[in-house]
């Protein structure tokens, strides 16, 4: 049967909005993929070719990766760190779909972020969903082969909604959840300007000797609680006592007295500690947020709404 001229595949980025870190250790997190994602084609050309080109493109359609895989030893033309790591993935797909990439008539793989790398939404993540897909094979054990991390961003990739996300003994257990809080239109993200790498935090995470048990336990309360919030108020309390149970496991300032000391609502982080995106909290108009955002020299700003998708 004559394959297809082009296969197409979409993965959803993410933000994670409770349980940073403690997820590692089977907390629940409230995760949210947003809008923004990554598409991937796959193009198949009517000739027989024993290599494929793998182009990839940033948010603003400028070409980021020009990479030629040999199919059977899936070797790059170019030995780059990008190509390497890149290789690194699809021999770990390949482990899964022994066939995946071999086809014959396969010419060419294209990506295409609709948001900028270093937003943090996912560029790995996604890659690693829009692969799985392609091959038919389970993203997780891609992720633990390769870039690691608790999954749930791979669970955003393909979800629906809203999730709360849980490792139970290394395993994704995922669970759909409803938020739409009645407050969502006092919710913002903003983009702090650098992406932020987890390894850090992680690292003081991991050598932390808070009760990890006890603070799970009050982390899954506050997740919970958070799905049932019915006031902006409620929620900043909730944001206040989960900012303080993760700011001593990693020795670090929470965001708002670091950089928002002088802010009227409540502001956290999302994921990694020091950068990427930020919650704010806002019980003044859209205008006068961007407005004190600006003076700080934070532009990129979302609604709920603009970020999510939402019932």
């Amino acid at each position: 049967m004559k394959s297809p001229e082009i296969q197409s595949f979409f993965a959803q980025g993410k933000l994670l909005l409770t349980a940073e870190y403690f997820v590692l250790d089977g907390a629940k997190a409230l995760a949210l993929p947003t809008r923004l994602g990554q598409k991937m084609d796959i193009h198949f050309s009517e000739i027989e070719l024993d290599t494929f080109e793998w182009k990839a493109y940033r948010s603003d359609a400028s070409l980021w990766l020009d990479i030629r895989f040999d199919k059977e030893s899936l070797t790059p033309n170019l030995a780059t760190e990008e190509s390497l790591r890149l290789q690194k993935i699809l021999l770990a797909v390949r482990n899964q779909a022994p066939q995946t990439f071999t086809e014959k008539t396969l010419s060419k793989i294209e990506t295409h972020l609709q948001f900028p790398n270093e937003w943090g939404l996912g560029s790995s993540s996604t890659l690693l969903s829009l692969l799985a897909q392609y091959a038919g094979i389970n993203p997780y054990i891609v992720l633990q082969e390769t870039i690691g991390g608790s999954g749930y961003d791979i669970a955003c990739a393909t979800a629906e909604g809203a999730i709360i996300y849980q490792r139970n003994e290394g395993l994704p257990s995922i669970t759909a959840v409803d938020f739409s809080p009645p407050f969502k239109s006092n919710l913002y993200f903003a983009y702090l300007g650098k992406k932020q790498l987890s390894t850090e935090g992680i690292a003081h995470y991991r050598t932390a000797t808070i009760a990890k048990t006890a603070a799970i336990k009050w982390l899954d309360v506050i997740t919970e609680s958070m799905l049932s919030c019915a006031s902006l108020e409620k929620m900043n309390q909730l944001i206040r006592e989960h900012e303080t149970i993760v700011s001593e496991a990693i020795g670090l300032l929470p965001v708002k007295q670091k950089l928002f000391s002088d802010y009227w609502g409540e502001v956290k982080s999302l994921g990694a500690w020091g950068g990427d995106f930020v919650l704010f909290t806002n019980d003044k108009t859209e205008a006068t947020l961007k407005q004190y955002l600006a003076q700080k020299n934070i532009e990129v700003v979302f609604s709920f709404d603009a970020l999510f998708y939402t019932s």
